[in-house]
């Protein structure tokens, strides 16, 4: 996910050398107000609606939030690591923010979205390489299935063919939290030059 952030010029041109150092300034000051809001996402403990405990995903998210580039007074903020796999730190934050809907992928015709507590970090082909336990069940007529503990008749997973993700504006701060974090952060840049802003 990237956001471009421009700042207003104003009559901070007197005071700041540049437009890239106002946009190096605004950058890092969306960038950290965005880290410090993903990080307080992952702040809590309990478990998720499922009853399954957290995976950590917002704090790894927050880990990935960078300024990407800066070209004239335009800074660019990214968020997820640059690659393209699904599964990387903070990959999906667009997704959760936007809305949208997920699909199998790798030739898998179902996803698997973890019901038990056992195994929620776990993948199922893995699960299944170990232990060798792993039933499908898949009920006539339905549009999900199962996977279940052979042993116990637990069920561990349940399958669905996609995943429907509504959008979530609290996924990011504000658009005003972060002007006013840019903003901040431009005028202790000056103060820190010595310069004063009126």
């Amino acid at each position: 996910m990237h956001l471009t952030i421009k700042i207003p010029e104003r009559d901070l041109r007197d005071v700041m050398p540049s437009e890239r150092e106002l946009a190096q300034a605004a950058g890092e000051g969306v960038r950290d107000c965005i880290r410090q809001h993903l990080t307080d996402r992952s702040q809590h403990t309990e478990p998720n609606r499922h009853g399954l405990p957290h995976s950590g995903y917002w704090h790894k998210a927050a880990n990935t939030v960078k300024i990407n580039a800066v070209s004239g007074s335009v800074a660019t903020i990214s968020i997820g690591a640059e690659d393209d796999n699904p599964k990387s730190p903070g990959q999906g934050v667009a997704l959760h923010y936007y809305g949208g809907v997920v699909y199998p992928t790798g030739g898998r015709k179902a996803l698997a979205i973890p019901i038990s507590p056992e195994v929620a970090r776990d993948n199922p082909r893995t699960v299944n390489a170990i232990t060798g336990g792993i039933a499908l069940v898949w009920p006539k007529n339905s549009g999900h299935g199962f996977l279940k503990d052979e042993n116990t008749n637990e069920l561990l997973w349940l399958l669905i063919p996609k995943a429907t993700i509504k959008a979530d504006p609290t996924v990011l701060p504000t658009d005003d939290k972060m002007c006013d974090a840019a903003m901040d952060m431009i005028y202790s840049y000056i103060d820190s030059k010595g310069g004063a802003a009126s």
